[in-house]
């Protein structure tokens, strides 16, 4: 989870480069918006901009999706009410323990301000695998949360993933207590996020294709 300096930053060049509205916005970066009205209260959308989203929003409604089951880790905490340094914490460690679960040996990253988690080794091949972790928040009840793909890179800025720096993304989920497993190839065309999704969850058969 990033920290609030990030959070604004990252918020600010959703809305001057993609032009992503304050409820995308907050999907994207899970953000609150008490937060993110002040922060883009100076970048406004353009009438005209605002004038085609409210009809894309009245030709059709959003169905909700389901987030799957509520999961007991989820209900024992209140994780608007944990720092980005604990939520992190949580996200890798339930990582490490499915990476153990099956059978791959883990090593952590080399270098210090390294862009990898965990290094894995497929024990059948001997094939070395960069491991990234984030946590994903759910911030829109229609929507699906998603897996940030960028990084920080200085003082409150960010930056998206570079190849080499990841071979497979995992966003960890606590609500559902789920795992999305993405290859570096499958997200190679996303710019900032990608949306969770059930074809992706608890894949770890990937990292061994």
């Amino acid at each position: 989870m990033l920290a609030k300096p990030e959070l604004k930053a990252e918020a600010i060049r959703l809305r001057l480069e993609e032009r992503l509205s304050l409820s995308e916005i907050e999907t994207a970066i899970g953000a609150a918006r008490s937060s993110l009205s002040v922060w883009l209260k100076p970048y406004p959308l353009t009438d005209e901009e605002k004038r085609t989203r409210n009809k894309l929003a009245n030709r059709y409604a959003t169905p909700k999706k389901s987030h799957g089951e509520e999961s007991k880790h989820n209900r024992a905490v209140i994780w608007q009410n944990l720092k980005p340094y604990h939520k992190g914490k949580i996200a890798e460690a339930a990582v490490l323990f499915r990476l153990a679960l099956h059978g791959f040996n883990i090593y952590s990253a080399f270098f210090d301000g390294d862009k990898t988690d965990w290094m894995v080794q497929v024990p059948e091949s001997g094939k070395i695998l960069k491991i990234q972790v984030r946590c994903v928040n759910a911030t829109n009840q229609h929507g699906l949360p998603n897996v940030l793909l960028t990084c920080t890179e200085g003082h409150g800025k960010r930056r998206r993933y570079q190849p080499g720096e990841f071979d497979f993304i995992v966003g960890y989920y606590l609500f559902n207590d789920t795992a999305y497993i993405f290859s570096f190839d499958e997200v190679a065309h996303l710019k900032t996020y990608v949306t969770i999704a059930e074809a992706s969850a608890e894949r770890w058969d990937k990292l061994r294709s």
